[in-house]
């Protein structure tokens, strides 16, 4: 990465770690932390994460083999960030001081959950800050949308254990919550795009990912449900068809992961209008690649075997099935997972 370089200077006395962090780190790292002025580092790392552009910022931890050296606290290129792990902890070191304290809370927990995304008293300050934020109604809209930008940052970040953070994902949640509330835009089919679908893709079979995408689901619909002849309604009904368009397009592009499937299956059985088209490309795909694995039959022998599935739809999907089966080999798990899906489809359809 080139960019901007941002050096570290001398550690002054009385800024180590406590017994608890010290006993889980091993002896090297315990002396390179001593080396660097904490506060300094603190700085820049807290400055860095609460910048604001166009697109997301993408953070990246570096390794004691990818520092540039000794002194470097981080390298930046427009909103992407490469942050040493051992200057993570330097700035955590001093975040988790400052919270105790009260002092600079929203920028000690953001440091801290860069640190660990299950850093349940990080998460928590940050609702409390925004919440008394949005009772002395002072800017509650900026907070709101700084805050999902912070959030929806490390969601998206090539970060193994944000992408999946049941934390994360929930504080996510919770600030779509307040913009419920207060009657503010929720555009869910960029959400959808650039939020549930970069994580999803960072990190496979990403449970808490497609949860987040089931309650945009229930909450757009909820929502169009109570505006009937209000002329937002055909607002509501694009996100819907936005929202379905971007994770039929995530599940096809991945067809070996079962989670896009499965929320395809949550989506369709709530909004069966749209069902038609999404089972016959599906289907036609399979044809035209061969797909015989489980997690695209699972949502095409479960499509099929619904009671509101159109029988040319249940023709087309038995076709594929009976041309994909004669090309499968003898005993493959391709031809057990089509013999399976004929036989739910027999044992489930209404």
């Amino acid at each position: 990465m080139t960019g901007q370089v941002t050096r570290a200077g001398a550690l002054p006395a009385g800024h180590m770690q406590s017994d608890d962090m010290s006993r889980a780190l091993d002896d090297d790292v315990k002396k390179a932390i001593r080396h660097g002025d904490h506060e300094q580092i603190f700085t820049k790392i807290a400055d860095a994460l609460s910048q604001r552009y166009a697109e997301l910022l993408e953070v990246e931890l570096l390794g004691k083999s990818h520092m540039a050296d000794a002194d470097t606290i981080l390298l930046q290129d427009g909103p992407a960030i490469a942050v040493p792990k051992l200057r993570l902890v330097q700035a955590f070191i001093f975040a988790r001081a400052l919270l105790y304290e009260k002092k600079d809370m929203s920028r000690a927990t953001a440091v801290m959950l860069l640190m660990d995304p299950e850093h349940l008293t990080a998460a928590n300050t940050r609702k409390r800050i925004l919440q008394d934020g949005i009772s002395s109604g002072t800017d509650f809209e900026t907070r709101l949308r700084d805050e999902l930008y912070f959030v929806d940052s490390l969601l998206t970040s090539r970060l193994h254990r944000h992408t999946k953070s049941p934390t994360l994902w929930g504080h996510r949640q919770w600030l779509m919550q307040r913009f419920q509330e207060h009657g503010l835009k929720i555009d869910a089919t960029s959400i959808m795009t650039t939020v549930i679908s970069v994580a999803a893709e960072r990190h496979p079979r990403n449970y808490y990912a497609w949860l987040h995408a089931r309650y945009l689901t229930t909450a757009v619909s909820e929502t169009a449900a109570s505006r009937e002849g209000d002329k937002d309604k055909d607002k509501d009904k694009d996100d819907l068809a936005g929202m379905l368009e971007a994770a039929k397009s995530w599940a096809l592009r991945h067809h070996d992961d079962v989670s896009g499937w499965a929320f395809l299956m949550f989506f369709l059985d709530r909004h069966p209008e749209y069902a038609g088209p999404v089972v016959s490309e599906t289907a036609r795909l399979a044809a035209s690649f061969h797909w015989r694995n489980e997690s695209v039959w699972y949502f095409l022998r479960n499509m099929a075997a619904r009671a509101w599935c159109d029988g040319d739809w249940r023709e087309e999907v038995e076709a594929t099935r009976l041309a994909l089966l004669g090309g499968a080999e003898r005993g493959s798990d391709g031809e057990r997972v089509l013999e399976q899906a004929a036989s739910w489809v027999q044992a489930y359809t209404a």
